[in-house]
């Protein structure tokens, strides 16, 4: 590696026994490794980019500190990087040709979280689950008059942070919903291919067992695509947005009736806010769209869409410069229900807008699959059913979410 070139990875500050150091690590959790490194080989790991060698980071370090950096001191650096898979070389490459091979030879998608984000047996499961209803209850009394529901944007933060808001959001199904396929549309927070939408046909497996894909539908889908829907299906693996949205519907229907899923993930518009475009000018988002629509309405009364959606990204864990600021929460709130009263209104295009129009500053990591519900759900009106932000004081960073329910 003459001109070695870090991958996309999460960079955020830690202090452990009082030392200040920043955290390195995958977001794909591919060689389930963690680095934690000082400042300074932080500013060094900068530079690894594929132009730099280790020569031009030397002449770097020593105009930035004044003091002559030794070649194996980088070098070292850099083997560390390519152990944990953090760097895009020949280890990486092998590595990961060899897991999508046995994940594309596999029927099932096992769970990825279970015993990490929340409890790997059933029973236990069953009852974290059970008291985020109940506290949602003792402080949200039910209200049964919107309507019958066909869908919902749930959260996919953790469920210790966001357990009252994913119970606000899927109480509304039980007594309210006869869907038995449920379309999810998930956030693809680190796919490397320029698919907008990303389909697996695997089951998806948790602890309450195993839930089966509706692989008509995906043929369907499949059919009326003109690229390859399933490129980038490694995402699948270790994605949480759609598992998390599984383990809740397990929990409500699991031994009440037989369902099936539709598992899309869906990659970022991002390129599309810098470009002053819109998703409904792509026309491989549109007729995705389109299709998946056509087939909501087709379902009627049987199809259920999920949005695994979280909204604002914002502080130090997150590429800001500075701690986030009781101000600048405020202003999140401010921006975040703004653009949630146009889910109310399912309008898709004012949804975008009001993120388009600030750069997406909150970086809104929901803004695919909240997109995609809004243009495919069969609704008459939306009602926003729980707002929360999950701050992050030892990172000085935040994550907001919300509960949006739609009801025809």
């Amino acid at each position: 590696m003459d001109y070695p070139k870090l991958r996309y990875v999460e960079v955020f500050p830690v202090e452990t026994q009082g030392q200040k150091l920043i955290c390195l690590r995958d977001p794909q959790n591919l060689s389930g490794k963690t680095l934690f490194v000082s400042p300074d080989a932080l500013f060094i790991a900068s530079f690894l980019d594929g132009k730099h060698s280790v020569l031009d980071i030397q002449e770097k370090y020593m105009k930035q500190f004044g003091v002559l950096l030794f070649r194996d001191e980088i070098q070292g650096l850099i083997n560390q990087l390519d152990e944990a898979l953090l760097l895009d070389s020949e280890k990486y490459r092998t590595f990961k040709k060899s897991l999508e091979e046995e994940f594309k030879n596999s029927t099932v998608r096992e769970s990825s979280h279970a015993g990490l984000s929340y409890p790997n047996e059933a029973n236990e499961l069953k009852n974290w689950l059970s008291s985020f209803f109940q506290s949602a209850e003792s402080t949200h009394p039910s209200n049964f008059d919107l309507g019958k529901i066909t869908g919902i944007i749930s959260p996919h933060i953790d469920f210790r942070r966001g357990g009252r808001s994913y119970a606000l959001a899927y109480r509304e199904l039980i007594n309210n919903c006869d869907a038995d396929v449920f379309i999810i549309f998930g956030t693809s927070h680190h796919a490397d291919v320029e698919n907008p939408f990303i389909l697996t046909k695997k089951n998806f497996n948790t602890p309450f067992g195993e839930v089966e894909t509706d692989t008509e539908i995906l043929e369907k889908l499949v059919k009326q695509s003109e690229c390859d829907l399933f490129e980038g299906e490694l995402a699948h693996r270790t994605e949480h947005s759609i598992e998390f949205q599984v383990v809740f519907l397990q929990y409500l229907f699991g031994d009440k009736r037989k369902f099936k899923i539709v598992p899309i993930l869906c990659n970022s518009f991002f390129r599309m806010i810098e470009n002053g475009d819109s998703p409904r000018d792509n026309k491989r988002v549109s007729e995705f769209l389109k299709e998946t629509k056509k087939i909501v309405e087709g379902l009627r009364d049987k199809a259920f869409t999920i949005a695994g959606a979280d909204l604002a990204h914002v502080g130090l864990k997150f590429g800001d410069t500075e701690p986030v600021s009781q101000q600048e929460l405020l202003w999140i709130k401010q921006r975040d229900l703004l653009s949630l009263t146009f889910t109310e209104n399912l309008d898709s295009e004012g949804f975008f807008n009001t993120i388009k129009e600030e750069k997406d500053r909150r970086k809104i990591c929901g803004l695919s699959p909240i997109y995609a519900l809004l243009s495919t759900i069969k609704a008459q009106k939306g009602k926003i059913l729980d707002y929360d932000q999950a701050l992050e004081p030892n990172t000085g960073s935040v994550v907001s979410f919300a509960s949006v329910g739609f009801y025809s």
